[in-house]
């Protein structure tokens, strides 16, 4: 048996296919979904959400939104995503140290909340490049 994704963003469907287990990225933590999970809806974090297909792990970065659980059926509504490049790991990493540069600096609540998401964004981005193939 195997789990039926859908990811959707506002600007359309994102991924529409099968997979042996689903890993979000959850308000509470990383949340691994397999056949045969009880029905669930969860909140979903700025972070890596991962597909498994054949064996391997397929990584996107979701941007937040949440998912409903239910008949081996995982739904996914998401505010945005990201997409992962392997030529761009050093240009993320570098986007990480900026960003967190500028959170350190941030005086109002609105700036240390956009450093905060864009060091979230970019913090996914790298731990997502240990998921890519070769």
């Amino acid at each position: 048996m195997s789990l039926n994704i859908r990811v959707i963003a506002p600007d359309g469907l994102i991924w529409d296919t099968t997979a042996d287990e689903v890993v979000l990225p959850s308000l509470t933590g990383q949340l691994g979904i397999l056949t045969g999970h009880a029905p669930l809806i969860t909140a979903l974090e700025i972070g890596i959400l991962r597909i498994k297909v054949n064996s391997s792990w397929k990584p996107i970065i979701v941007l937040g939104g949440f998912a409903v659980i239910k008949n081996d059926e995982v739904i996914v509504l998401i505010s945005g995503v990201e997409e992962i490049i392997k030529q761009d790991y050093s240009q993320t990493k570098d986007v990480l140290d900026q960003a967190t540069k500028i959170l350190e600096l941030a005086q109002t609540t609105k700036e240390k909340i956009d450093a905060s998401q864009k060091v979230k964004i970019a913090s996914s981005k790298l731990q997502a490049f240990q998921f890519l193939e070769s």
